[in-house]
């Protein structure tokens, strides 16, 4: 079985709005939504925001039902230039850029802290984005913050120069899905692109715009995936 992780409430309940017969499961103070997504059995889970809370969620989830792959699907914001908002950008790699530990290891190349998707669900994404000019495929980062100051910009882009986005869930579940060893992929809508003008819409306009979207594509990738 799937099992397609949000962040926030409008991310679930877009899911929700294209599922059927669907039973809510409460453990642990939080709550898990098994149905059918074109017509296919699948897992729908609220991770929380930062990655404390979405660790723990994804642990909960894998100690409680049985799960084949992760979708991690959220917001992040863009650290390209040439990114615009509402494009989305897929997993190929993702890791913490917010460990300051002596010594430590940096960059997308090393498995300490950087963590790869799936190649079957990466394909599958294409495939099913192969239309979009907006969809990137490459490597994302996490931290337990919103990046919006110099300093945080060019510590991510010496560290992590490939990274496309920055969000703050996205290394967290990846790190708990190797250790349960189940296939994952993050799928990441951009709100905003760092220190690009013009380039902000209302939060609520953008989240129900992504929320649907991602929704929508999710629906595709189930039914391309699981044949």
């Amino acid at each position: 079985m799937l099992a397609f992780i949000g962040a926030m409430e409008l991310e679930v309940q877009a899911f929700l709005n294209r599922m059927s017969d669907v039973i809510k499961h409460e453990i642990s103070n939080t709550d898990f939504y098994i149905g059918k997504l074109a017509g296919i059995e699948c897992l729908v889970m609220k991770s929380g925001v930062a990655k404390v809370a979405s660790a723990i969620s994804t642990t909960i989830m894998f100690e409680h039902f049985d799960i084949d792959g992760v979708i991690n699907i959220g917001t992040a914001g863009g650290l390209d230039m040439k990114e615009e908002v509402l494009d989305v950008v897929v997993s190929i790699r993702v890791a913490h850029h917010d460990i300051d530990v002596p010594n430590w290891e940096v960059g997308f190349d090393q498995e300490r802290n950087s963590f790869s998707a799936d190649k079957k669900m990466i394909d599958v994404l294409k495939t099913i984005t192969s239309e979009s000019d907006r969809v990137w495929f490459g490597d994302i980062v996490t931290g337990d913050c919103l990046i919006y100051r110099d300093d945080q910009i060019q510590k991510i882009i010496k560290d992590y120069p490939t990274a496309l986005c920055a969000e703050m869930e996205g290394a967290s579940i990846a790190q708990v899905c190797k250790h349960y060893k189940c296939p994952f992929v993050i799928i990441r809508s951009l709100s905003d692109i760092a220190h690009k003008e013009g380039n902000e819409l209302s939060f609520s306009e953008y989240a129900v715009k992504a929320s649907s979207r991602s929704a929508l594509w999710c629906e595709k990738f189930i039914q391309v995936y699981a044949k």
